[in-house]
């Protein structure tokens, strides 16, 4: 189990690093004078260029690159154009906001979507099994902004029970509009992958042999289906979480969630492109270790994962 681990890790250093070489030169090939932007648009030419001069922007793109990565070594992102600060900083105060919104929306999908496709494929053909199947599709086919914006119009215009945006301290009120936003749609696709999963489960010989030895319904289904149905659930949540973490700017801006999703956001709006390259690249990495973490799962629940 240990080997398996650490080439996983091993495998993780050269794709973090070639991340973080695409996310630099996309970022720097966008149009625009970093120079420029950072001195203002009235600054003379000299002021301009020494200010290139100083952040290094008149040296060749490749040895930007290789300060850029010593820097990041030492876990220094750079500055914001917009508010001056360590961009370092700024990621601390926002990305646990972000971790916190994805956690609830993480938990509340897969109970509701498991639950469902569980029910489901126990009701096979039956109009339970079909409403939760237009539910799938249902939530699959909602774009996140209208949904969220129907939320806000509903929830807290119309029936005026929840906050339309804000932020207190995290796992209040305030979470459950964004939250149910990207968790509907997580729980439809739960639903539809967890009910294909214990179809494929449920008429093997072990679960018929377990309810032949008289073991309650119950315990078949939680400890034989559930369990041997866990492989290609646990694969949609690494992919789920990526999905979070990449689209978590929509809804953070729309609800004003200020985690890593806004601040990215913001970034982009006014060409901080250190805190947006910084952004992207946290994200980046994040998912990297969230897929991690799913392949040390899959050997956990599945041993011939970690022998092969």
């Amino acid at each position: 189990m240990i080997n398996y681990i650490m080439r996983r890790i091993l495998i993780l250093i050269p794709v973090t690093i070639g991340l973080t070489l695409v996310v630099f030169f996309l970022v720097n090939i966008v149009p625009g004078d970093t120079a420029r932007l950072i001195a203002g648009e009235y600054a003379d030419e000299a002021t301009v260029q020494q200010i290139r001069v100083e952040m290094g922007l008149d040296k060749p793109i490749f040895e930007q690159y290789m300060n850029y990565m010593k820097n990041l070594i030492k876990g220094d992102l750079g500055r914001s154009y917009q508010t001056h600060r360590p961009i370092v900083e700024e990621i601390k105060s926002v990305f646990p906001k972000t971790i916190k919104l994805a956690l609830t929306t993480e938990i509340v999908s897969i109970a509701i979507g498991v639950l469902l496709g569980m029910a489901a494929a126990l009701k096979r053909g039956t109009l339970y099994d079909r409403g939760i199947t237009m539910f799938g599709v249902l939530g699959l086919s909602m774009p996140l902004f209208w949904f969220a914006l129907i939320l806000q119009l509903f929830f807290a215009v119309k029936l005026g029970i929840l906050p339309p945006s804000g932020y207190k301290n995290g796992f209040d009120i305030y979470i459950l509009l964004p939250a149910i936003t990207l968790g509907i749609p997580s729980a439809g696709m739960m639903a539809r992958v967890s009910r294909q999963a214990f179809l494929e489960i449920v008429p093997q010989n072990y679960i018929r042999t377990a309810r032949a030895k008289g073991l309650k319904e119950n315990l078949v289904i939680w400890k034989h289906i559930l369990k041997n149905a866990m492989i290609p659930i646990l694969s949609l949540v690494g992919t789920d979480i990526s999905r979070l973490l990449t689209g978590m700017m929509i809804v953070e801006s729309i609800f004003t969630w200020p985690g890593i999703g806004k601040y990215g956001y913001d970034a982009l709006f006014y060409k901080d492109m250190p805190a947006l390259q910084a952004t992207v690249i946290v994200l980046a990495v994040s998912i990297c270790i969230v897929n991690l973490i799913i392949d040390i799962l899959y050997a956990l629940f599945d041993p011939r994962i970690r022998y092969n």
